[in-house]
């Protein structure tokens, strides 16, 4: 992970400075209060020593230089369930009078949560970086006669399509956003998502300039802390609500975050929020999915339906629903993830279509395609004469051996290749229909509000429960996003802002 470097100031005293790589220039910074002359000393980040356990984020990041024998062993099953309670505790106390908080990252312009600019004093410019003072007690959004209390603000994000992944870099602040606009509710985030959506934006595929800085995670989970005055006389929300939050634009893997309240869905209180940010998206696809492939809304029982992808986090969902149906259940993986999956009441095929199809050709009710293999055209011969297909997109194929296949990746080239896949899908093939699993909400944001509210449901009476890979703090979401590369995450990996490695 590669942080923000970070100084600090006491009011009323200097500290000491040593040398370091940023220039002489950054030895001193000029304070338009009493024209008080700073030294900084450059500080590196602590960090804590990690309890060893057999497959984790940390180990991820020791080999990410080099590859390991075992690529494909799948994650040990482990429970990482978290109580609401735990993951809603309070950041550590601080003295709101003590120090000045000063992050450096390296862009071009400095950026503020809120609505308001910092003042000209507040910035300071050198060796092209943007160093940016936010006070302890400025942008608190305080209400009248509210107790003032000092929150530690932070999150990841990408500053330069220069650096990407690599260039994740955590930042600290002493305040709480306000709402960016009237329609705006601030929340505070539980739990958030990082996928393999998340992974390539932050290596800069899909991502523009317009877009910096970008902090990744899409689905969230949190409370809501600040209603803007249009949400606030709307009545739907109020202060203290539980939310789902469907982000367009990401900003998931923080501790706060401004967002317009249509894009909100109350939730119940009593499920896990790390369980229930697995319901936004790979729930709700997996949901979606087959309720495309039936007939006449009839239950699957007795029918043969097969995952291209099982091992994938929406793989596990669309196998978790349909057992509740009683279907016979076949699915694609890796040979080392089969045992995984056989536990599950699965039976498994190779990945590769050549391995499987000759003796699958022609034998399924129903194909859920989330993998696009050969543009879908093998899951097509696998189904019966009045089978359905249903192909699921976009597909972010981040994995050495899926790009070497072609198909359906977006990495350059092969852009366009899923455009055509998409495009065959919706409008030439048979027996086919596409799902866009990221447009969901959007399509029919009442709809989708009620699927979300009858997946709570199931988790709340504990039908269902979904697969969590990792818990991990804002400090390893670089690392858990390799390992999203790798393939290796058997679940969803979840983001806990306020929980302290």
């Amino acid at each position: 992970m590669k942080f923000g470097k970070f100084f600090s100031k006491k009011r009323g005293g200097n500290v000491a400075s040593k040398p370091g790589d940023i220039g002489t220039a950054a030895a001193k910074i000029a304070m338009a209060e009493n024209d008080e002359k700073v030294e900084i000393s450059e500080a590196t980040p602590e960090t804590e020593d990690r309890e060893e356990s057999p497959i984790t984020v940390a180990d991820v990041s020791k080999n990410a230089s080099h590859e390991s024998a075992n690529d494909n062993v799948p994650f040990p099953a482990q429970d990482y369930s978290v109580s609401n309670d735990e993951m809603r505790e309070e950041p550590p106390s601080c003295d709101p009078t003590e120090e000045l908080v000063v992050e450096v990252s390296h862009r071009d312009t400095a950026s503020s949560y809120d609505s308001e600019s910092y003042d000209e004093e507040d910035i300071t410019y050198f060796d092209n970086a943007t160093i940016s003072v936010v006070t302890p007690n400025q942008h608190l959004g305080l209400r009248v006669g509210e107790k003032k209390t000092s929150y530690f603000h932070k999150d990841v994000v990408v500053s330069s399509l220069d650096v990407g992944m690599i260039g994740l870099v955590l930042r600290a602040m002493y305040f709480i956003p306000k709402p960016c606009a009237a329609d705006h509710v601030v929340v505070k985030v539980d739990a958030s998502s990082i996928s393999r959506r998340d992974c390539m934006l932050c290596k800069g595929v899909g991502l523009t300039k317009e877009m910096l800085p970008f902090v990744p995670g899409h689905e969230i989970i949190g409370t809501i802390q600040y209603l803007g005055e249009r949400a606030k006389i709307s009545g739907k929300f109020r202060d203290g609500d539980r939310v789902a939050v469907v982000s367009k634009t990401g900003g998931g893997n923080s501790r706060f975050i401004s967002i317009p309240a249509n894009r909100l869905t109350k939730i119940p209180t009593e499920v896990q929020s790390s369980e229930a940010v697995c319901m936004i998206h790979d729930y709700m696809g997996a949901l979606r999915a087959l309720r495309l492939a039936k007939k006449g809304g009839s239950p699957f029982t007795g029918k043969s339906i097969l995952v291209t992808d099982g091992f994938s986090p929406m793989g596990q969902a669309i196998i978790n629903l349909a057992n509740m149906e009683g279907a016979e259940i076949y699915c694609c993986a890796h040979e080392s993830k089969h045992a995984y999956l056989a536990s599950m009441g699965v039976k498994c095929f190779e990945k590769n279509p050549e391995a499987w199809l000759p003796k699958a050709q022609g034998t399924f009710d129903v194909v859920i395609d989330n993998s696009c293999m050969d543009a879908y055209s093998s899951s097509w011969y696998a189904l019966k004469d009045k089978g359905k297909l249903i192909c699921l997109g976009p597909l972010y194929k981040i994995e050495a051996d899926d790009l070497s296949q072609g198909g359906c990746g977006i990495i350059e080239v092969t852009e366009l290749q899923q455009k055509w896949a998409q495009l065959k899908a919706k409008y030439i093939m048979s027996q086919t229909m596409f799902l866009n699993t990221e447009t969901i909400y959007d399509e029919d944001v009442e709809q989708y509000q009620q699927d979300l509210r009858y997946l709570m449901f199931l988790l709340e009476q504990g039908t269902i429960k979904p697969k969590i890979a990792e818990l991990v703090s804002l400090n390893d979401v670089s690392d858990a996003q390799r390992l999203m590369e790798s393939g290796k995450a058997n679940g969803t990996v979840v983001c806990t802002p306020w929980v302290e490695e």
